[in-house]
C-alpha cells in the first residue's frame, strides 16, 4: 500500500516508506505449496476419473482453499497493509485491513533508537526496532523491520539534524545579543588625540633645562 502524500504537513517530506520483512511470508508460502500439492495429488491419483466422483473433487477443492485463505491470503494482506514511514518530522506506523490502526511519533519526542536481532534475523537483515520516547509508554517496538540497521541509522540522522538545527539558532541569537552589548564589538574604539610636543607653545610637559654654554675665548690682540 502506497503512502498517502496528503497526510504530510507543510515542509514535510518522506525519507523512507517500507513494509515488514518478507520473512513473515515464508510460512504462508509453505502452506500454499502444501495445500496446492495435496489438492493436485488428490485430483490426479486419489479421485477416479468418473462422473460420480465430482462431489469428491469439490470437497477436496474446498478443503484446500480453506487453509490457503486463512494461512496464506490473510497474512499476505496484513503484510501488505502494514507500513512504516519516516519523515523529517515524525515516524509513522500504519497497520490493519478493515480496522486500521495508526501511530505517529514526533521526532522531537524520540530519545533513543535501538534494535534487536536473533541469529536468523541477522542473516536475513530483519529485526525489531525499539523507539524510546518521552511518553509514558517509553518504548515502542516495531516488529519485523526490513534493513533494521539502516532504518536505525536514518532515524539517528534525523535526530542529529534536529539537534543541530535547534542549537544553531540559539548560538546565533546569543552572538547577536553579545554583539549588541559590545562584548564582541570589533569596531575601533575612540582614538586619543595626539599629544602635542612640549615646547611648542602648548600645554604639554616642559622641556628639561638646557646645559650652560661654555665661555667664549678672549679675542687675540693685533701685532
Amino acid at each position: 500500500m502506497a503512502f498517502n502524500r496528503s497526510e504530510l504537513a507543510a515542509g514535510e517530506y518522506v525519507i523512507f516508506h517500507a513494509r515488514g520483512h518478507w520473512k513473515v511470508l515464508v510460512a504462508p508460502v509453505l502452506v500454499f505449496l502444501v495445500a496446492v500439492g495435496g489438492w493436485a495429488a488428490c485430483w490426479v491419483y486419489a479421485i477416479p476419473d468418473e462422473s460420480g466422483w465430482n462431489w469428491a473433487r469439490w470437497a477436496v477443492s474446498v478443503l484446500a482453499a480453506v487453509p490457503v485463505l486463512i494461512w496464506t491470503a490473510a497474512p499476505f494482506v496484513r503484510w501488505a497493509c502494514r507500513t512504516d514511514t519516516l519523515t523529517n518530522y515524525r515516524l509513522i506506523s500504519r497497520e490493519g485491513v478493515f480496522n486500521r490502526e495508526g501511530r505517529d511519533i514526533p521526532m522531537d519526542r524520540v530519545h533513543a533508537v535501538s534494535y534487536r536481532q536473533n541469529f536468523i534475523e541477522r542473516v536475513l537483515g530483519a529485526g525489531t526496532l525499539h523507539v524510546q520516547t518521552a511518553a509514558q509508554q517509553s518504548d515502542v517496538a516495531l516488529d519485523d523491520v526490513a534493513h533494521v540497521k539502516k532504518r536505525q541509522l536514518q532515524i539517528n540522522e534525523q535526530l542529529l539534524d534536529r539537534d543541530f538545527s535547534a542549537v544553531e539558532p540559539d548560538s546565533a541569537s546569543g552572538r547577536a545579543a553579545e554583539d549588541a552589548s559590545g562584548r564582541f564589538d570589533d569596531s575601533p574604539g575612540p582614538v586619543d588625540p595626539p599629544r602635542r610636543q612640549p615646547g611648542d607653545g602648548s600645554s604639554g610637559r616642559p622641556l628639561p633645562p638646557l646645559p650652560p654654554r661654555p665661555p667664549m675665548p678672549p679675542p687675540r690682540s693685533q701685532p
